[in-house]
């Protein structure tokens, strides 16, 4: 039920769960506003190495909620969200003090856990305090709070800490997100109360590792729904499939073929194998998990070529396979909704590969390419009519402040005129504003061009991202609340771990190449566009469940 008082329509814990989620944002985004240019420019890192760098430390960022939610939901958010401060603080103060590559790497990989595990927390304490009646605006107000603070700190706090004086440069913007993200530590154990409803005490008393595999059956459902589509088929079929795939993942291994590719077809044969280990033993064998991580292992690393880097994320990945060992197959209807939902955050997913270049190519480009001295003159002779004399100068962390502010503007309005529509039809129309955003850019290198583009892109960001954690939110079972939201952060993983390095090569290529960055902008829009046509047919045949 929502807590309500006569005041307002949301709680004190609703209020305080804003609170955090503002200081969590404003300390991220306050960071993130400069990091690609501080790690060019000032740390002398290549583009391409950065891209890695956040094309690595995003998607643990986004992947980790998967876990972490199901841990919340079994342990607490309380404790859970102790935990992520800690790591978040420690995290910033890390990098704050790194300069070389692999330091400032594992640094930001700290930060990232922490991260990871703060997402599913703040976004599930929304939907636990807010119910059909509010959740839009809820989660409107939520949506908000983060852009507040990504408004505020690059706007005031960020600009002044980068003068300050120190070694390595800009160190004290990192030195002041650990001190707004360690510090709230405090008010979470003084303030904050874990609620619990009967389904999530159930939760709690389940079994620990049922737990930890029951957070990634909405991922592998797709492997499940394909394993019982070929049991009920002509056995000699699924045998004929099970011998091809097994036999291109031993030629792809022999010639050193496309990693990528062995992988994905190897975790399939898993797929296909493991529930029906289950099912001939009458249940989990006790030998056969450890079997298997022993051969996944000696596999990964003995794969010819492979990166040390590329060993560990794989080996991270694969393990996750053994939660197949404990999944109960036999419902398929269960499968079929997590595949949809999985389906739907997948295609949503593209979207985000465009709003991921707001901290990375599109930096570069303001850096190299846009001229602000016309924005300059306008915002110095406004002030000076308000009698302040101040030499302000448009740099790379206002673009923060043009997304964000054009949010903290608009953000209620759009959450009460949507109020009221279907989801996924607005979500579609937030993808096709945010795509015209993108594709503004492409027009002139203009600032206020520029501008203009960045402001149509944060409407359609507004118009289309509450309205999905809102959905998400009324639809999820309420014993795994925290665990869906975690998934709903797959959108991150997928648009952060294709966005970073994508843009980055595309970058190199064609503007520091070609000295083409139209290219780039229609290259973006053109994703923007698939995005936009893969919800419609997933609107018009696969959607079901639509709320709010």
């Amino acid at each position: 039920m929502t807590e309500k008082t006569n005041r307002s329509r949301f709680s004190g814990q609703f209020w305080l769960a804003i609170f955090f989620e503002f200081m969590e944002r404003g300390s991220y985004y306050g960071m993130m506003s400069i990091l690609s240019v501080h790690l060019t420019e000032n740390l002398h890192f290549a583009k391409e190495g950065v891209g890695l760098i956040k094309g690595t430390i995003q998607p643990i960022l986004y992947f980790l909620p998967i876990l972490s939610g199901a841990l919340a939901d079994r342990f607490g958010y309380r404790r859970t969200l102790t935990l992520a401060f800690a790591l978040l603080g420690s995290g910033y103060l890390l990098t704050s003090q790194m300069t070389g590559y692999t330091a400032v790497f594992l640094a930001l990989c700290v930060m990232a856990l922490g991260a990871g595990m703060f997402k599913p927390l703040i976004s599930g304490s929304i939907a636990r305090l807010t119910d059909a009646s509010n959740s839009s605006t809820g989660f409107g107000v939520y949506y908000w709070s983060i852009n507040l603070g990504a408004f505020l700190f690059p706007l005031f706090l960020v600009p002044w800490l980068k003068t300050v004086p120190s070694s390595p440069p800009w160190k004290w913007v990192m030195i002041a997100a650990a001190l707004g993200t360690g510090l709230m530590v405090i008010p979470t154990f003084l303030f904050y109360k874990d609620k619990r409803t009967v389904e999530e005490k159930a939760a709690k008393r389940a079994n620990l590792l049922q737990t930890v595999a029951d957070a990634f059956e909405i991922i592998y459902s797709p492997l499940v729904l394909l394993y019982n589509r070929l049991r009920k088929m002509p056995r000699g079929f699924y045998w004929t499939v099970l011998i091809l795939i097994t036999f291109a993942c031993v030629f792809l291994f022999q010639r050193q073929g496309p990693f990528l590719l062995f992988y994905v077809l190897f975790l399939l044969a898993a797929g296909l194998v493991i529930p029906g280990v289950n099912r001939s033993k009458g249940g989990i064998s006790g030998a056969s998990p450890g079997l298997f991580a022993v051969l996944l292992l000696a596999v990964l690393w003995l794969f010819p070529g492979l990166s040390l880097f590329g060993r560990i994320v794989s080996s991270v990945i694969g393990l996750t396979a053994l939660s197949l060992f404990f999944f109960d197959a036999s419902d398929p209807a269960k499968f079929r909704d997590h595949f949809s939902f999985l389906l739907m955050v997948f295609i949503y997913s593209g979207f985000w590969i465009l709003y991921f270049q707001m901290f990375d190519s599109v930096l570069w480009y303001v850096r190299d390419y846009v001229d602000a001295a016309s924005l300059d003159r306008a915002v110095n002779r406004l002030l000076g009519a308000a009698g302040i004399s101040l030499n302000w100068h448009f740099d790379i962390e206002h673009v923060t402040v043009i997304n964000a502010g054009t949010i903290i503007l608009l953000q209620l309005l759009i959450s009460r005129i949507v109020k009221n529509k279907p989801a996924l039809p607005t979500m579609m129309a937030g993808i096709l504003l945010g795509t015209a955003g993108m594709a503004v850019l492409s027009i002139s290198t203009h600032i206020w061009v520029f501008m203009t583009g960045i402001m149509i892109f944060s409407i359609g960001e507004m118009t289309a991202h509450p309205k999905f954690y809102s959905y998400i939110g009324l639809t999820a079972p309420k014993d795994r609340l925290a665990t869906y939201m975690g998934y709903a952060f797959l959108y991150g993983v997928i648009g952060a771990g294709i966005g970073a390095p994508l843009g980055a090569k595309l970058y190199v290529h064609f503007v520091d190449g070609l000295h083409q960055p139209r290219v780039l902008w229609l290259i973006f829009s053109g994703i923007g566009l698939a995005t936009l046509a893969g919800l419609g047919v997933y609107n018009r045949w696969i959607g079901r469940r639509q709320s709010g």
